[in-house]
Order: structure tokens, then sequence, then C-alpha cells
């Protein structure tokens, strides 16, 4: 880079975030938003003041889910919808809702995948919900230690006048997960503060002791329709996940070194019911998150089959390591990926027998039967984990 362009980087530079533009001139940062986030808000909005919102002034217990303001697929959003479905059929005498998070951005509806959720903007709650007496808040991890710096003075007010608050941390990814230090000022809000895990591998009384608060396996509920996208004749497509990942170019590269006639698409702007459909029919899904992940999972659910790389944080054992569609580190990925594929593909009954054994050890996990135990569980309060008395 020439010494010109560096100092005019330094005075005048633009980044593009997915939300808002960063202007910065001499030091100083503009913040602008989004257009197409700012025009669904102002679409939203206007959705979200028609809502009838009598059933939220009356209520006295309330159970709401925040979901990201921006961004309306992924395992993690799924989840949450599915799992404030089953919580409203296990809280009847509870009004359970979806909100975005505190902020200005918002969205009324989310038509990447199916659902029939209403969603609501949190300043709505705040400024509704004047009867509740019990309320049980759901912050997924990434956000937790955002909420109070996001929140205004009425948002904290509202939280503490409530009788009984209780926040849960949505910890669906560990790795996401804030240290326990950089949670004090959500304990400014209430003294009841919980956390359910989204994998067995982390629901574990050390992970319960290390954040001093109480555990719960929530599990999740794989919204999926095998019968509809189950396609026995695959194509020669490899689908891959769209995360980011600096091994990612180099398993790539060697694939299509190795595998000419196969066509490579990566996951993305797609509706749920395209993923599946599109996942069914290709051969392979790779995963380049976080292994074991819905890009892994939901293959063998649907016929095909998915491949990644052994995560301790995520992967429920070592077991796994000895399927043959699961890679030690991203070394052996890229070293054996192209080869395994080849030989699956030129033996189809070997490619069956994977797929069903990744799909019978799945079913073992997720059961529907234990999902919704788990979720009664807790709201009966009685955790997998609670702290130590001497932690």
């Amino acid at each position: 880079m020439s010494l010109f362009k560096s100092i005019c980087q330094e005075i005048f530079s633009i980044k593009n975030k997915a939300d808002r533009k960063i202007v910065t001139f001499l030091g100083i940062k503009l913040k602008f938003l989004n257009k197409k986030y700012l025009g669904e808000t102002l679409k939203a909005v206007k959705i979200q003041d028609s809502y009838d919102l009598t059933e939220l002034e009356n209520a006295e217990k309330l159970i709401v889910f925040l979901v990201p303001s921006k961004g309306k697929i992924s395992g993690g959003i799924m989840s949450i919808y599915s799992i404030c479905e089953m919580s409203r059929e296990l809280n009847p005498d509870s009004l359970c809702l979806i909100s975005t998070h505190p902020g200005k951005l918002t969205y009324a509806s989310n038509e990447e995948f199916e659902n029939s959720e209403n969603i609501y903007r949190w300043e709505q709650i705040v400024n509704h919900a004047k009867n509740v007496k019990e309320m049980i808040l759901h912050i997924p991890e990434y956000y937790v230690k955002y909420f109070c710096i996001d929140s205004v003075p009425s948002d904290i007010s509202f939280l503490k006048s409530i009788d009984s608050l209780q926040i849960n941390i949505m910890n669906q990814n560990i790795e996401l997960m804030p240290m326990p230090v950089e949670l004090g000022d959500i304990y400014k809000l209430t003294d009841n503060i919980t956390q359910s895990i989204a994998h067995d591998k982390y629901a574990t009384q050390e992970i319960c002791d290390k954040w001093n608060m109480p555990a719960h396996l929530f599990s999740c509920n794989l919204r999926l329709r095998p019968d509809k996208y189950f396609y026995k004749n695959k194509e020669k497509i490899i689908m891959y996940s769209p995360d980011k990942n600096l091994n990612k170019v180099f398993v790539l590269s060697k694939l299509r070194e190795k595998l000419p006639d196969f066509e490579f698409i990566e996951i993305s702007g797609m509706k749920f019911d395209e993923f599946q459909d599109a996942v069914a029919k290709a051969f392979l899904t790779v995963t380049f998150g976080e292994g074991f992940d819905g890009y892994f999972i939901i293959p063998s659910k649907l016929g095909s089959l998915g491949m990644g790389v052994y995560n301790e944080n995520f992967f429920p054992d070592k077991s796994w390591l000895d399927l043959g569609n699961v890679f030690k580190n991203y070394d052996d990925m890229i070293e054996n990926i192209a080869d395994r594929i080849l030989y699956l593909y030129e033996n189809n009954d070997e490619y069956e027998k994977l797929s069903a054994i990744n799909r019978e050890k799945h079913d073992e996990l997720y059961n529907p039967d234990k999902y919704k135990e788990n979720l009664r569980r807790f709201y009966m309060k009685d955790y997998d984990f609670v702290p130590k008395k001497e932690s």
C-alpha cells in the first residue's frame, strides 16, 4: 500500500456493517443505518402498531424471547422460534412472545422458514406489559452483555418493577458465551439468572459451577420435512456453509481440483425450505462452522450426508471421529476429503450406510419427547445442574 493511500485511509474511511455504514473523517465517526434494514423497520413498526395488545396489557405472566434485529435465519434463531412455540404449549397461563433486541431496528414477521409468530419490538413490551408480575426473559448468549448497554432507563425501570424476574441466558454456542466477569450488569436487574444449553457436550456440572448459575439442557427440535425433501437419486453437487474460515479456500481448492465433475454451491440467501431441498438433492454438504451444526446434522436427516471437522466443544463425544464423515482437524480434511467423497460416490451402499448411522446417532440426541420434557422441567425449575455450595 502506498504512503499516500495509507494517509488517505487515516483521514477518511468507510466501513459497511450488516446494519449500518460507519464513515470516519479526521477521527470523527458517523454512523448511518443500512437503508435495507431501516426500510424494513419502518414497514414493521406500522404492522406492529396494528397488533391487538390487549392480551399483553392484561398479562400477569410473561415469557419473552429476544432475537436479533437483523438476520432472520440460522440454527440458533430457528431453535428460539421452536422453543417459544413449545413454551406456549407448556405454559398456558403465560403469554409467550418473540421480540427483537432493544434498539432502532425491528421486523414484524420471519418468512425465511415456516412459523406463525408475530414479532414484537422491545419498546412495545416495556410500554404495554404494565400488569406483569412474573417474567422470564430469554436472551441469546452473544447479546446478553450488551442488553443493559442497549436498554434505555425506562427499560431498566420496567424490569426492576417486576415482582419475579428471571433472566435465562440461552447458551447455544459455548464459544460465544460471555465470561462470568462480563455479566455483572445483568445481575443489577435480578439475582435469578439461569442458563439453558443447546448441546449435550457442555451441559455439565463444570459449566454450571464456572458461571455459578443453574444450567439446564434444552437441546433443539429440528423442524424438518424428510417426507417432502428425501431424494434417493443424488446430483453431483457439493453444498458448503457460508461460514468464514481460513481453511475454507484450501479445502474447496482441493475439492475442485480432484472433483472437476462436481458443482459447488455455497449455502447463501436460501429460505429454509429451499435449503432443505438443495441439501437433500446434493451428494454432500461440507460445514466450515462449529462442526456439529445444522450444515452437518440436517443432511443425513434428509437422506444425504454432511462432513465436518471435529470440534470438542460441540461434538457429544469422540465416537464421531470413527465415522467416515468427520475429520480430526483441517489438515486431515484438506488431505483426505476429496478421496473420501470419491470413495462414497463410487460405493453407494457405503454412502447410504454412513448416512443412516449419522441419522440414528442424531435421533438419539434429538428426541422430540426428550426435548419437550427438558423444557417442561426447566419451567418447573427442576434444573439439570445447580451450583455447588462451595462455588
